[in-house]
């Protein structure tokens, strides 16, 4: 039983630290860390630290709209706003791999799912970020210098995730789905406006003012 312990917590140690490696690689060195995570021997399992940071995240969102006084509106903001990602996850995952196959995509199923997990870091970092300022600086916000410079970080920092979410979206599609730029163009031209009518049904609803894709 203990040498059992000793190999499954070896194991997980293994997933935890390439993880740790693979998250850094999206930041620093993202075509090389894609590329290499697009290969079949890349293990599917480490993303579920990254769907156990989604979760941590969304009980934060949850404690952060409802509190803690209502426990049933507690539980279902949290199921709404995570089951509604994971839809979302799934919903773009789909759609990828079957517009990848329309074009001519040979790649795996499993290759699209880590990439795409992967490309789930600007998002969370950005609501993470977003929520955190969102306590320090509660609304509403004063037109004064203090004001306008946050404002200002704010669009900096958000057009800098946004920056990093093209590379690794980029980054899928060219190795999660093995595309040219052409084709990626034109998969691009199609997912676009399904991304926007997502972004639009989950705001009517109430859900994600910017969708968690």
């Amino acid at each position: 039983m203990r040498d059992f312990m000793i190999f499954h917590s070896l194991r997980l140690w293994r997933l935890l630290m390439s993880f740790v490696k693979n998250t850094y690689g999206c930041i620093n060195k993202p075509y090389i860390t894609c590329r290499k995570l697009a290969d079949d021997k890349a293990d599917i399992r480490q993303t579920v630290f990254i769907f156990l940071l989604v979760l941590g995240y969304f009980i934060l969102a949850s404690l952060l709209r409802t509190g803690i006084r209502n426990p049933y509106l507690l539980t279902l903001k949290f199921s709404s706003l995570f089951w509604t990602a994971v839809i979302g996850f799934a919903f773009m995952v789909v759609v990828l791999y079957v517009l990848g196959k329309i074009v001519g995509s040979k790649s795996s199923y499993k290759s699209l799912v880590i990439l795409w997990a992967y490309s789930l870091l600007p998002t969370l970092t950005w609501f993470a970020v977003t929520s955190i300022f969102y306590i320090i600086f509660p609304p509403p916000r004063t037109a004064s210098f203090l004001g306008k410079l946050y404002t200002l970080i704010y669009i900096a920092f958000s057009i800098s995730i946004l920056t990093w979410k093209l590379i690794l979206y980029y980054l899928t599609l060219r190795f999660g789905l093995k595309l040219d730029l052409i084709k990626i163009t034109a998969v691009s031209l199609i997912v676009l406006p399904l991304i926007i009518f997502y972004a639009v049904i989950t705001y009517k609803i109430g859900i994600f003012r910017i969708p968690f894709i």
